[in-house]
């Protein structure tokens, strides 16, 4: 009788373990071709985005500004707290509990999809700037696993 127990328990548990193993894989396999083409982390390190240049007059008076996108730099410092935590709470409420990645978040828009309600982002703050910074706006499965 425990042979019998022992061999079916076996067996599952190589299944189990082969299913770890292919599953392992198949997301490695994934990542190793999507990613294939990003930037390296050195690179994001030192990025450094364009900003407006403006021409002043003698005065101090802004003749123009000039730049192909019309972004400017603000230090995190002279950002106001409440408009840091206003951008926190309707972005990623859960900003400082992960590290980038919330997958809680993410199961909640699965299952929302799953169940036929109305899509909804899971992407943190970390992952919309990536986005941003190094992907499309095309909405497909292939831009979130790059």
């Amino acid at each position: 009788m425990f042979k019998y127990l022992f061999v079916g328990l076996s067996f599952l548990f190589n299944i189990f373990i082969l299913g770890s193993l292919l599953l392992t894989l198949l997301i490695f396999s994934l990542f190793s071709y999507y990613g294939n083409n990003l930037p390296s982390s050195e690179e994001i390190e030192n990025y450094k985005p364009a900003t407006l240049s403006r021409v002043y007059d003698m005065d101090g008076n802004v003749l123009g500004i000039f730049g192909k996108k019309h972004r400017i730099y603000t230090p995190i410092n002279d950002i106001p707290i409440l408009v840091k935590n206003a951008f926190i709470s309707a972005e990623d409420k859960n900003f400082y509990q992960h590290s980038g990645y919330d997958p809680i978040g993410l199961l909640k828009a699965i299952t929302d999809a799953m169940r036929g309600k109305k899509l909804r982002g899971a992407s943190t703050i970390t992952q919309q700037i990536m986005k941003n910074f190094l992907l499309s706006k095309e909405r497909t499965g292939k831009r979130k696993i790059k």
